[in-house]
């Protein structure tokens, strides 16, 4: 088949998307992924050789466009708008280069174009739910509104159903009856076997290679428990550093408040920042850590029911968790005895206490946890089903070929 995967982002750092190119490339399948950029247009490709191709949002007009439909300018619309426009942006950009056989709409932003890729191309449309994205910690009272509006509006054109986990797929089931069944394709990570450690990750943070290192990885956002790390950071003795290793708007104050514990060596230094790494070389950058850091908030069901890529990133380099007590995350870590699961009030000083409280010992017992359930909840596991997804689509077009002829010629 040709595929053509489309998402809002700039592909580099979405592992799902670029996880399930690589899935389908390799079962013989062309694949061609789309995003959008913030910048100019852009032409790359994965490490497989998938191709990639970015537009430039630019400036979207959202005035004209609301003015051209008889629409009032409220901030509902002006938000609709935009996010109408970015998606029409990518589906031109896909017919401008292929015709595709299946489209694979990942969240919900190039979702908005569904009936363009339903009009342009009769072809059927997957449809991957990374969030619950009306419930989405942080988001804003208008986006509450528009992000379901989207939902409601497209959900009939959707012929498969892709999302996380059983609690997001129950959400999604009692409020979008429309939806498909969902098949439940988790964020886990490849895994070929535990990388051995070069000490990259130290040598960037600048500590000595025995220091333990509790680690945040990924965006620097809000309600991902950031704030309360730096504190954290306050209560952990000279054997532990906190490491930020991505890239993010709260990456300037992380910086500022590291400044403000320099009250050890730099070789222990409480707080550090390094930039992010390419997704190829994480496990190796990954593997540097005593500890994986996934401190969410439990702000909104979205955080409440996640299972982020991290939750095997971390194992996948042989590290253990530390994780918030979210029910999905907590369930996962706790059957598979690879870490501490902390209160949702996410207390410092307790959170603290508890990792100064570790032993040599303890944090072999969960290595061995994390190693444990990583060989048995690989990507491995979960390629069958993607895979088994587009296998039933041929079915369903000749079953629709069938019901046409049974109806006669149209008039």
């Amino acid at each position: 088949m040709k595929i053509a995967i489309v998402v809002h982002n700039g592909v580099r750092h979405d592992a799902r998307v670029i996880k399930q190119a690589q899935t389908l490339k390799a079962a013989g399948h062309y694949v061609h992924v789309f995003g959008l950029s913030a910048n100019s247009h852009e032409k790359f490709c994965l490490d497989d050789g998938t191709p990639v191709q970015l537009v430039s949002r630019g400036k979207i007009d959202v005035l004209k466009f609301l003015e051209e439909r008889g629409l009032a300018p409220s901030r509902e619309n002006k938000v609709w708008a935009s996010f109408t426009e970015q998606g029409r942006l990518v589906f031109e950009c896909v017919r401008e280069v292929m015709r595709p056989d299946v489209v694979h709409i990942h969240d919900h932003v190039c979702l908005t174009a569904a009936t363009r890729y339903k009009d342009a191309f009769a072809v059927p449309l997957i449809w991957d739910a990374h969030e619950i994205y009306e419930d989405l910690a942080g988001l804003d009272d208008v986006r509450r509104i528009v992000n379901p509006r989207i939902i409601r509006e497209n959900a009939s054109l959707v012929t498969a159903f892709i999302t996380l986990n059983e609690s997001i797929a129950r959400f999604y089931a009692g409020r979008y009856p429309e939806l498909p069944s969902a098949v439940l394709i988790p964020n886990a990570s490849r895994f070929s076997g535990v990388p051995v450690y070069d000490g990259r990750l130290h040598r960037a943070a600048g500590l000595e290679s025995h220091q333990r290192i509790l680690l945040f990885q990924g965006g620097f956002a809000e309600n991902r428990g950031i704030s309360t790390l730096l504190e954290v950071a306050c209560q952990l003795d000279a054997r532990w550093s906190v490491v930020f290793m991505g890239w993010g708007k709260l990456e300037n104050s992380i910086r500022a408040r590291a400044s403000q514990l320099s009250d050890q060596a730099s070789t222990h230094a409480r707080v550090v920042v390094v930039p992010g790494a390419p997704q190829p070389e994480l496990p190796l950058w990954t593997a540097g850590a005593a500890l994986g850091a996934i401190p969410y908030e439990d702000t909104g069901l979205n955080h409440r029911y996640c299972t982020p890529n991290k939750l095997w990133e971390f194992p996948a380099s042989g590290v253990p968790i530390l994780a918030t007590d979210l029910p999905e995350m907590a369930s996962r870590i706790r059957a598979a005895s690879m870490g501490l699961i902390v209160s949702a009030n996410l207390d410092s000083a307790e959170i603290g206490c508890a990792i100064n409280s570790l032993s040599d010992e303890d944090l072999v017992f969960y290595r061995q946890g994390a190693k444990r359930f990583i060989a048995d909840d690989s990507w491995a596991r979960y390629e069958p089903r993607l895979l088994s997804v587009y296998e039933n689509l041929p079915n369903l077009r000749k079953g629709l070929r069938s019901i046409f002829r049974a109806l006669g010629p149209r008039r």
